[in-house]
């Protein structure tokens, strides 16, 4: 399950570097939980072939992250992002400075949205 996660979340970062055909079943793979003959059944191809196109895409998006890292940047920044409201949140502050506090970490968290479609 963790493997198809850590798929599912490469796949929402770098989907614009596969196929169509590639995005089409590494989502039914990851989104829909489908198995290798359901989706070989929609697609009209055998379960190797959806293997081989799941196994492809899966290295692209893999070699892509070692090269790229963008994965692991964000969940790094959001692990501390949440060590930072933890230690702070209950720190005392002005209202106007909790405000623009709380302002800057939702724009900091805000950063990795699908902003431009990667």
């Amino acid at each position: 399950m963790e493997r198809l996660f850590e798929l599912g979340m490469l796949l929402d970062r770098y989907e614009p570097l596969l196929t169509e055909r590639q995005r089409s079943i590494l989502r039914q793979y990851t989104d829909e939980n489908c198995s290798l003959a359901e989706i070989a059944e929609r697609e009209g191809i055998s379960r190797q072939g959806v293997r081989d196109i799941i196994a492809r895409g899966s290295n692209l998006l893999h070699e892509t992250e070692a090269a790229v890292g963008l994965v692991r940047k964000e969940a790094r920044q959001t692990a501390l992002l949440r060590a930072f409201r933890g230690r702070f949140k209950d720190a005392p502050m002005r209202d106007e400075d909790r405000a623009a506090f709380e302002t800057y970490l939702s724009e900091l968290a805000g950063i990795w949205e699908d902003e431009d479609g990667i």
